[in-house]
């Protein structure tokens, strides 16, 4: 900007360019969260396939073909499936998996098991990871909605 007769000018076009620009990062930023929300649906819908593939339905649940984010959160937490799935790919490898009671279907998210009985399942699940050398998770990360860690 320069200074003419005590008043400032300014160039319309420098004004213009730096709204654009501030309104085109907005709109990258938006694309970028969009873009990133579609692989993790990708990502969430490829591992449910591979799930439903490998264990069929368990304890009277089945995942979604395309869960959302709280299905897939939900339909991991009890453990079942991951222990069932870990025992399909290498037998025995959680040699104990607490199952839920057969009247589970009825009871939405097969809130049937304690969270004693979840933890129980999921601890022996990542024991059994850990020990094969596979990287983990916490297993908080089913209870907080946290499904980045997974």
């Amino acid at each position: 900007m320069a200074v003419e007769g005590g008043a400032l000018s300014f160039s319309v076009a420098s004004v213009v360019e730096d709204v654009l620009q501030q309104h085109g990062n907005r709109l990258r930023d938006l694309d970028l969260d969009s873009r990133k929300a579609e692989e993790a649906a990708s990502r969430r819908y490829e591992a449910a396939g591979w799930l439903r593939k490998i264990v069929g339905v368990v304890a009277a649940k089945d995942l979604p073909a395309e869960p959302s984010e709280e299905e897939f959160r939900l339909g991991l937490r009890s453990g079942i499936i991951l222990c069932n799935v870990l025992n399909k790919v290498q037998p025995g490898a959680v040699p104990k998996v607490v199952e839920s009671p057969c009247d589970a279907a009825l009871i939405p998210d097969g809130a049937a098991l304690s969270a004693f009985q979840y933890f129980e399942n999921v601890r022996n699940f990542l024991v059994a990871v850990q020990e094969m050398g596979i990287p983990n998770f916490e297993a908080s990360d089913l209870e907080q909605e946290n499904l980045q860690g997974l």
